[in-house]
């Protein structure tokens, strides 16, 4: 067994249902295949919200702490550079729930002079949104070439953005951040650890086709794609976009030998202020089981998968020093 297979793509699956049915007017009995019970969510003993924004004030700080450690949680914070010196305080002070991440601009012409800054001062991922070109255009290469370089994660928005400005015309299409851009750049750039915003809401089958040829490519789910599934009664949809199974390996030509399962490239996250983490762990719960997900891989999704790849120990909830890489 492969060092992947043992960590990241250690998988497990469900078996099929069981069900008997009266048909015909003997009422003669069909038998189907068993169906196996199913897997109801068990609180996660470890959770990484890997998208959540900078509050901007010590206030913020404050309660994040306070909600953050009663569900041993720890958060990536979006930050601006205005607000680098807050959240480098709130990483020194308590890192058990803070990892810095850095918020930037790709049409900035200072943009790669702050992911330094940015960088210097222990940030280990960073957050793009807004392009004026499509977020592949190869004009922002120089920047993802250099994130790559600092083994910095990358955090894109994708899908449909909010508008709050209606009086003037502002720059900004949801048309430049679609998900399958994001196949461009981890295929460009594969040492990179890519995770999109939303699974590309609404374009979420683009989204997961992109991730299942692309083991360094993870999706959210924050945003409006759980309410709006929920208010449907679709979150078992899910299971028909996210449909390839792990240990298909060689015998199926179309998934990844040794590459993670259709789930694991899920992480869980909340894009909403820290009150928000308690509504959204339970909307996550309700997919988990409304799709059967393993529990193996719900644990990956609470936080593991992200722990590996920021290099934290979820038992003591420290990132390691990313100089010592």
């Amino acid at each position: 067994m492969s060092e992947r297979q043992d960590g990241i793509g250690r998988r497990s699956f469900l078996g099929v249902g069981a069900a008997a049915a009266a048909l015909g007017a003997t009422a003669a009995a069909e038998t189907r295949p068993a169906r196996a019970p199913r897997v109801e969510s068990t609180r996660p003993d470890f959770i990484l919200d890997s998208h959540i924004h900078c509050g901007g004030d010590e206030a913020w700080v404050e309660e994040m702490v306070a909600v953050y450690r009663r569900h041993n949680a720890m958060a990536c914070v979006l930050t601006w550079i205005e607000d680098l010196e807050l959240m480098v305080d709130a990483v020194k002070a308590h890192p058990d729930v803070f990892i810095g991440y850095g918020r930037v601009r790709l049409d900035d012409p200072n943009a790669v002079r702050q992911i330094e800054t940015f960088k210097n001062n222990g940030f280990v991922g960073m957050k793009f949104h807004s392009p004026r070109e499509n977020f592949d255009h190869p004009s922002y290469f120089q920047t993802y070439r250099l994130c790559e370089e600092y083994g910095m994660v990358m955090l894109f928005h994708t899908g449909i953005s909010s508008r709050r400005e209606f009086e003037s015309p502002t720059w900004g299409s949801s048309a430049r951040m679609r998900p399958i851009y994001l196949d461009t750049i981890c295929r460009q750039f594969p040492r990179v650890v890519v995770q999109g915003a939303h699974l590309g809401n609404p374009w979420y089958e683009e989204a997961a086709e992109a991730a299942r040829w692309n083991p360094n490519l993870y999706f959210d789910v924050t945003g409006s794609t759980l309410p709006k599934l929920i208010k449907l009664g679709r979150l078992d949809r899910l299971k028909e976009i996210l449909w390839w199974g792990a240990e298909e390996g060689e015998a199926n030509p179309h998934t990844l030998k040794d590459g993670p399962g259709a789930w694991e490239h899920i992480v869980f996250g909340t894009d909403e202020k820290p009150s928000g983490l308690e509504p959204n762990i339970e909307r996550f719960h309700m997919m988990l089981d409304a799709n059967d997900v393993p529990e193996p891989t719900r644990r990956r999704m609470w936080g593991l998968t992200m722990a590996e790849v920021l290099g934290i120990d979820p038992e003591t909830r420290r990132v390691r020093d990313q100089s010592a890489k």
